[in-house]
């Protein structure tokens, strides 16, 4: 009986901490995706995509489901580690769809990348990733 405060307020703060978890996984920002190609995580930027995604890689480009995605965004992180990322440019017209323009930096490669998505409910959905190489 005497441990019986411990014990709610234990609980309580069980409970707390665990809501706010999934408030904050429920929550997908853009800053989010910038941080995750700066570091090269393709498994997290691809909690991002829609359940389809037009990948453009230096012209080879297609729809890929978010799996298929997240693996050849990978291959491009491996073949070209990030030293940075930059945003460049942010733009959208008044309604849910975000544009921004970065820049990617890999050892001796410079890249344009547009990120196209839309933001309705507070989730973040991208739908397309353009990854062009720029001469530096």
């Amino acid at each position: 009986m005497k441990n019986l405060p411990f014990l709610f307020v234990f609980l309580f703060a069980i409970i707390w901490f665990s809501e706010a978890t999934v408030v904050r996984n429920n929550t997908l920002t853009i800053n989010d995706v910038f941080t995750y190609f700066r570091s090269g995580s393709s498994k997290e930027i691809a909690r991002y995509f829609d359940q389809t995604v037009l990948l453009n890689i230096n012209g080879k480009n297609g729809d890929y489901s978010k799996s298929q995605a997240e693996y050849i965004l990978r291959d491009f992180f491996l073949k070209y580690p990030p030293l940075d990322f930059n945003v460049l440019h942010q733009a959208g017209s008044p309604g849910p769809t975000i544009f921004y323009v970065g820049s990617y930096q890999s050892k001796g490669e410079q890249f344009r990348v547009l990120i196209k998505g839309n933001s309705k409910s507070e989730v973040l959905r991208i739908f397309s990733i353009d990854i062009i190489k720029t001469k530096i």
